[in-house]
Formats: structure tokens, C-alpha cells, sequence
């Protein structure tokens, strides 16, 4: 729908800059003269006519009068009024609504690629060329191409109503400004709307495929038994790593790479309360991590956040770090592996073709712990291929770069 707007006549012209507010200053047409008349005739309907019916229907004893014609000589006096507003007020409000529109795409215009000037970070030598690198690997593509995002969008449309509600019922106007906050509060959690920023949480291939996707480790005594059965069943996967934990088990991340699969970002201490930290805590996170994972030679394209809880200044952090989101489409509720009892039942009855399916190679605090939780992996991958299921690199199915690998001299070997 944003899309759409921005190829609109409405859009291009304000981008063109068609309209000016020194024009507001030109001389009113016989039109606009004509509007201001019904408006000012609106207000004489309005109070006096109905001034004039109560007496009448004093004098005359007859209550029905004022009854029956007082709402509607009030209600045609506000048909006046809108009737005056249109003429007086069109001409000026498409100045206006066109002037501010130029004025905010150009302020909220997203580069469909993340800019080059100097990164505030810990090692701005190397970041920039990394940056420069997903340009060319098309790491920021796609719906990031858009000029606003829902949020945005929903905002300056609510704000638009309250504006005429405001003319026409102004208790009223409260409503699409309440709507608004409430869906602010709510859509962090809605882990598939990218609502404030595009985010990735499926696609649909046309087949029975799926992507799996392993969060909150590397673990020692998790990973490299999970990479064994996923060598086993010829299957690449992706591992959204805590920065922390990657620092921890080095020689863990080597053994993932060196078997094929692939390294997302899920922040450096995964905060579950990292989307109400500040922006810079919020961009240190990540660039954090992006740095550490630089020593294996390796950048990662995508970011999931922690309990994969969006806000709205994620957009513009990932932005300028050349990044993108990714989510899920399906997941156990597993709680981070502390509760596994069923865990591949449940992801088989959820799964839908073009699945990105969250698991965690964390251990198991769950009943049966490390034994059970692997037959709940082999049941997984066996269920999802005897149900007819390919699955996908994480790269494959979305049908972007998720990693890139760096050369010698932007690595810290």
C-alpha cells in the first residue's frame, strides 16, 4: 500500500515540488470568496436560525417546532459549513497537504542501501567496508525499498482523521489517535507484522520447503551433538549466535562454518529487554557481535532480535550496519529449551510451506534433557521429510545473502 502511494500523481508532483507555501500568499479566487460565504451562512443557520425556531415555537405553543426543525436546520448548517470549507479550503490544503508530503519523504526516504559516511562504533576502520561489501552482495533489498514504513504510515493517517474529526465531531477524534498507541503497544510482539521495519519471517517457494534456524548459542554441549545430526541428514542451517557466547566457545563457531552452515546476529547478550534500551545500546548490541564474528572471517547479513521483539528504532540501526531482519514463522514455544516435552509434534502440526522454524541449540532444561531433546531433532527432520518437506538453507529459501565471507585483511585472525 505504501508502495502504491509513492507511485501516485499525488506523490510524484509533491516530490517535484509542484506546490509551495509562497503560493498560499496569491490572491483568493471568486471560489475560495464563495466558500468563506457558505461558511460564515453556516454559522447564521446554525444559532440564530435555531434561535429563531424556539421563539416561534414558544409563541405558538407548538413544540414540534423547534423539535423537529432545530436538528435540521443544525444539521444543514454543518452540511453548509463542509460544503464552504471544500471551496475555501481545497486550494489551500493541497498546497499544504503537498508541501509537508515533499517534506517528509524527503526527511523518511530509505535508501534501498545503507549509506557510506563514518561509522560511531568501536572499529569504524573496518565497518565501512564491510557496509560497502553488502551493497554489493544485496544484503538491503526488497521491501527496505519502501519510503514509509506501516508505523509511519498508520501514524500520519490517524493523525489526518483526528484532524477532520476534529471539524466534524471532535470527541470523536481521540479514537484513531487511541487505535494508533494501542497498535504501537501491541505490534512489538507480533513477530511476522513489521510493523516499524520489514522484517522476514517466511516465503512462500510454491513447494513444500522449510528452513531451520537455531538461536541463543553456541553451547558445548548442544552444538556440536546438533551439527553431527544435521551432517547426518545432509541439512544446512543457520545460527543466530550470541555474541557473548561466541567470544566463550571460538572453536565452536569454526566447526559451524567449516561444516557449511551459515551465522545470523541475535545480539551480544541477547537482552530480552534490549528493544527498550537506547538507540546506542541497541546498535553497540549488535555491532558488537558483528565485530567478534570478523574474526571468523565471516559477516552476518541478518539480525533476530532477542524473543524476536521489534521497535522502532531498529529500522535505522540496521540500516546503517548494512543488516536486515529475520524472523520466524514457526516455532514451540519451547522457551529456550526449557520446555522440550513434544517440541517436534508441535513444529510438525504448525509448519506450513516456506517456513522459517525456530529452534535453540541451548541445553535442555526440560524433562529428559540433552538425550531427549535430540530424538526431539531427529523426529523434526524425519517428520518434516516423510510429510514431503525439502529443507533449505535459510538463504536459499528467502532468496538472499544471509552471510558473507570477509577477505584476509578485514578479518582478525
Amino acid at each position: 500500500m505504501v508502495a502504491r502511494f509513492c507511485r501516485t500523481r499525488f506523490a510524484r508532483e509533491a516530490l517535484e515540488g509542484k506546490a509551495d507555501l509562497s503560493s498560499l500568499r496569491a490572491k483568493p479566487t471568486p471560489r475560495i470568496w464563495a466558500g468563506l460565504a457558505l461558511i460564515g451562512f453556516s454559522y447564521i443557520i446554525g444559532w440564530p436560525a435555531v434561535g429563531l425556531l424556539a421563539w416561534a415555537s414558544y409563541l405558538l405553543r407548538e413544540p414540534l417546532i423547534v423539535a423537529i426543525g432545530g436538528p435540521i436546520t443544525y444539521g444543514l448548517s454543518h452540511l453548509v459549513f463542509l460544503a464552504g470549507s471544500y471551496l475555501a479550503g481545497v486550494h489551500y490544503a493541497n498546497i499544504v497537504l503537498r508541501w509537508a508530503t515533499r517534506r517528509l519523504l524527503g526527511r523518511l526516504t530509505v535508501s534501498p542501501q545503507p549509506p557510506d559516511g563514518p561509522y560511531e562504533g568501536r572499529r569504524p576502520s573496518r565497518l565501512p567496508v564491510e557496509v560497502s561489501a553488502a551493497k554489493k552482495n544485496g544484503a538491503v533489498t526488497g521491501r527496505e525499498r519502501g519510503v514509509l514504513s506501516p508505523a509511519l504510515f498508520t501514524g500520519v493517517t490517524a493523525f489526518f482523521i483526528a484532524g477532520l474529526l476534529l471539524w466534524i465531531r471532535p470527541t470523536l477524534a481521540v479514537v484513531p489517535l487511541g487505535f494508533f498507541i494501542l497498535l504501537c503497544l501491541v505490534a512489538p510482539f507480533l513477530i511476522r507484522a513489521g510493523f516499524f521495519l520489514p522484517v522476514i519471517s517466511r516465503r512462500d517457494r510454491g513447494r513444500n520447503v522449510a528452513a531451520l534456524t537455531f538461536d541463543d548459542g553456541p553451547d558445548p554441549d548442544v552444538t556440536p551433538l546438533l551439527l553431527e545430526v544435521l551432517r547426518r541428514h545432509g541439512i544446512l542451517a543457520t545460527f543466530f549466535v550470541a555474541g557473548a557466547k561466541a567470544k566463550q566457545h571460538p572453536d565452536i563457531i569454526r566447526e559451524i562454518l567449516s561444516r557449511g552452515h551459515t551465522l545470523g546476529n541475535h545480539s551480544y547478550h541477547h537482552d530480552p529487554l534490549l528493544m527498550l534500551r537506547s538507540r546506542t545500546r541497541l546498535k553497540e548490541e549488535i555491532a558488537h557481535t558483528q565485530e567478534l564474528l570478523a574474526n571468523f572471517a565471516v559477516r552476518p547479513l541478518t539480525f533476530r532480535p532477542p524473543v524476536g521483539i521489534t521497535n522502532p528504532r531498529l529500522k535505522g540501526v540496521l540500516r546503517e550496519l548494512g543488516m536486515y531482519c529475520v524472523t520466524f514463522s514457526c516455532r514451540a514455544f519451547d522457551r529456550g529449551n526449557r520446555r522440550i516435552e513434544g517440541l517436534a509434534m508441535i513444529i510438525l502440526k504448525k509448519v506450513r510451506p516456506g517456513a522459517i522454524i525456530l529452534l535453540h541449540d541451548v541445553t535442555p532444561r526440560g524433562k529428559g534433557g540433552i538425550a531427549h531433546w535430540l530424538a526431539e531433532m531427529e523426529r523434526i527432520v524425519s517428520g518434516l521429510k516423510t510429510r514431503g518437506y525439502e529443507i533449505l538453507p535459510l538463504s536459499e529459501l528467502i532468496d538472499r545473502p544471509v552471510m558473507e565471507h570477509l577477505a584476509a585483511d578485514e578479518s582478525d585472525r
